[in-house]
């Protein structure tokens, strides 16, 4: 009972970074390093164990994004390139280097005062 609750949390953390960024399958697998069958298969029997970590940042990145942002804005905001990524976007930096420089990109943005 407990390992089936703990699957249905996990795939609703899964929905949850789709619905949030506004990612298809093929997007999430792609930032998660992994086929879209993957995902389709992570959905009904439960996400690895070595992936497991991997969701929970997105997932955790994915809720300050759901606090701190209009809802609508989201999915381009994350498809848009920026300077201060290098003139990446926010889902190419996730899938090259993981989400510790979108942490940092956010503080800088939400700190940004206009001057």
């Amino acid at each position: 009972m407990v390992v089936l609750v703990h699957m249905r949390a996990a795939v609703g953390e899964l929905e949850e970074i789709r619905e949030v960024f506004g990612l298809t399958r093929s997007e999430i697998a792609d930032l998660l390093g992994r086929r879209a069958q993957s995902i389709v298969e992570w959905e009904t029997r439960g996400i690895p164990r070595e992936k497991r970590a991997s969701v929970e940042r997105l997932f955790d990145l994915a809720q300050v994004f759901r606090k701190r942002v209009i809802a609508s804005r989201i999915p381009e905001i994350v498809r848009t390139p920026d300077s201060w990524l290098g003139n990446r976007t926010i889902l190419e930096t996730l899938r090259a280097e993981g989400v510790d420089p979108i942490y940092t990109y956010l503080g800088r943005l939400f700190s940004y005062g206009g001057t």
